[in-house]
């Protein structure tokens, strides 16, 4: 069946963007490494990185971030992550590794490769690999089947290779223990909070305001502000020239078939008893018994929400278990398959997923549906009329764009077309507002990136296009005290608050190491001793909120030390804190996660492992890096 792929390896055309397809690959390298272009990234023990390899590596784990994070993935998120050095780290792992399952002669033959093709989904119909569709598929693409078969390939003999180095790993019931008492351990504090406003009559004189300016004018630099005139061409004022007709209609609605199918969808409820996937036979049944009294409880007519509020373990608890309306595929298997077989009104008795026992009441059945043309043909017009309205637009734009000439005045221009210029106020990269721009982002990125007097391209602001012409701007200056005075005397009051509240509780924290009281403190301050109640150290702190420090300072105190060295600043103040007093887990809830933590340890140290091992094949192989090369 697979034959077929393996002689036409020369001819197909298949897509770089394997990941989607297939999961084995460990590292973003596609197809060989050798023998592609001439300029030297890397030199890895004799085997030459080119440039091109190196920047498809890069391209796709930009594009990979850029999928995560959406319009977010700017410029100086780019920077932070360092994609250049990541990419050319992945590229050197993957080469490493494969020469050393080379020396290991470590291998993936044709038959195991056609079995793992084979079984790509994406290659498949009704679950059968079908030529026709993996050809349909990696034909929309660009990648030899040469270089898809090389590549996965190459994926396989590092699955094997990684296996054999961490064959054997496996996190003993002691490290699992260890790590449990560790991480559930809990503790009590008692503490006091000094907060910088207790201090509230600051003086200050106009020669400490000035020195305080002095020593921190860079903080009052103000940012670049542009003024700007634009042309903004709306959509909108082209939609009565639109004709759409009937036949246009029936086009879109015949080519767009999908567009107008609503998939059956499922409204329900549910209580979930919480069940670790390795628990044993005694604790399953057992969580089974508790689901089962609970499912006799619903359909005996306690109210459903309610039982929810008061048993169910999942996020949803406090909305009585209400999940909504979802498709079937949102849903785990056994789950769904279940929800989907029910009636409205139903409760179905105890179903098994991997998270637990679930107890389901089908709240609402919404049956598949496909809009007819007659229905959807309104809709259909006004869509195809806003996108020859939008594309209207765009061409004015454009046409305007084409008849200016260097040294242009926008306005000028305007008038001359009879257009009307608008104005803007100075505005910064980051406070634009201008109504009836949709994408202020665009326009500002677009603003801030002209010469003073230059005309930018035509914009796309999502609502809408855009000319720009920047007609004035303030470069990034420090203000005159004088204009600014009352902020630094707040910004300094506040500093001297801040130091003040410190003071107090450094010299609290002293006389408790002296053997006065936590009581005794709170009254020579005027503060009230509080407590926090239990908490673990990866959890919130009642009272305080999530602090890192304060948590791994207290899990460091004991009975003999209740005391730290120093005082922790808060979003609140400043606090002193004491240890009153610590408390291991229970042992029984080890017990039920004890599965589940060698599972995650087993894998930790293997990753550990993993890398190590990579570590040592670079420090014993001889990579020589063309840095200038790296974009």
């Amino acid at each position: 069946m697979l034959s077929i792929m393996r002689r036409q390896a020369g001819s197909w055309i298949i897509k770089a963007l394997l990941f989607a397809i297939v999961v084995v690959f460990v590292f973003w390298g596609v197809g060989s490494f050798r023998n592609r272009g001439s300029n030297r990234v890397a030199d890895i023990n004799g085997e030459i990185i080119t440039y091109d390899v190196y920047h498809q590596a890069y391209e796709r784990l930009r594009e990979q971030y850029r999928r995560v994070y959406g319009n977010s993935f700017d410029e100086q998120m780019l920077k932070a992550m360092n994609l250049e050095q990541q990419a050319l780290d992945q590229i050197i792992q993957r080469v490493l590794m494969l020469q050393e399952a080379k020396r290991l002669n470590i291998q993936a033959t044709d038959e195991i490769l056609d079995e793992t093709i084979a079984k790509i989904p994406a290659f498949q119909k009704n679950g059968v690999f079908d030529e026709a569709q993996a050809e349909y598929v990696l034909s929309q693409n660009r990648m030899t089947t040469a270089e898809f078969r090389n590549s996965m390939r190459e994926g396989m003999i590092i699955e094997k290779l990684q296996a054999l180095v961490v064959n054997g790993i496996l996190a003993t019931k002691a490290e699992a223990k260890e790590w449990y008492d560790w991480y559930n351990a809990e503790a009590d504090l008692n503490y006091l909070l000094f907060t910088n406003q207790r201090h509230k009559d600051i003086t200050l004189s106009d020669d400490e305001i000035a020195e305080y300016f002095k020593a921190n004018e860079n903080n009052y630099l103000t940012e670049p502000e542009v003024k700007v005139n634009y042309l903004f061409f709306d959509p909108l004022t082209y939609k009565d020239q639109i004709k759409v007709s009937q036949e246009d209609i029936d086009t879109y609605y015949q080519r767009h078939q999908e567009e107008f199918k609503s998939e059956k969808t499922v409204e329900a409820r549910h209580i979930l008893l919480k069940l670790d996937a390795n628990a044993d036979e005694k604790t399953v049944a057992a969580r089974k018994l508790e689901a089962e009294k609970i499912y006799k409880l619903a359909i005996e007519g306690k109210p459903f929400d309610e039982l929810a509020k008061k048993y169910s373990e999942d996020s949803t608890k406090d909305q009585g278990g209400y999940l909504g309306a979802f498709k079937k595929d949102a849903m785990v298997k056994p789950f769904a398959d279940k929800a989907f077989a029910m009636k409205a009104g139903e409760i179905s008795e105890p179903i098994r997923t991997r998270f637990g026992w679930h107890v389901i009441k089908v709240e609402k059945v919404n049956e598949a549906t496909t809009q007819s043309l007659e229905q959807a043909s309104n809709s259909i017009r006004a869509k195809l009329i806003a996108e020859k309205a939008k594309a209207m637009a765009k061409e004015k734009a454009d046409e305007i764009y084409n008849s200016v000439n260097e040294g242009d005045d926008l306005a000028a221009v305007a008038q001359s077309h009879q257009l009307n210029i608008k104005t803007t106020d100075f505005f910064t990269a980051r406070n634009f507002k201008e109504q009836g721009i949709s994408d202020g982002k665009a326009f500002a990125d677009t603003a801030f990136g002209l010469k003073k007097m230059s005309i930018s391209d035509t914009v796309d602001l999502g609502n809408g296009y855009a000319l720009l012409q920047v007609v004035d701007r303030r470069e990034a200056s420090i203000p005159p005290l004088e204009t600014i005075k009352e902020k630094v005397r707040a910004d300094l009051s506040q500093k001297r608050q801040k130091e003040m509240a410190k003071a107090d509780a450094e010299a609290c924290l002293a006389e408790l190491k002296k053997g006065k009281s936590l009581e005794e403190e709170a009254t020579a301050y005027d503060l009230k001793p509080l407590s926090t109640g239990f908490f673990k150290r990866s959890g919130s702190i009642p009272g305080i909120g999530y602090d890192p420090q304060v948590s791994q300072a207290v899990f460091t105190l004991n009975d003999s030390n209740k005391l730290p060295d120093k005082v922790y600043e808060g979003k609140q103040g400043w606090y002193v804190i004491q240890l009153k007093a610590r408390r291991p887990p229970e042992a029984e809830g080890f017990e039920k996660e004890s599965g589940a933590i060698i599972t995650r340890l087993t894998e930790q140290k293997k990753q550990a492992t993993t890398q190590e091992w990579i570590r040592d094949l670079k420090a014993k192989g001889k990579i020589e890096i063309n840095t200038k090369m790296i974009k």
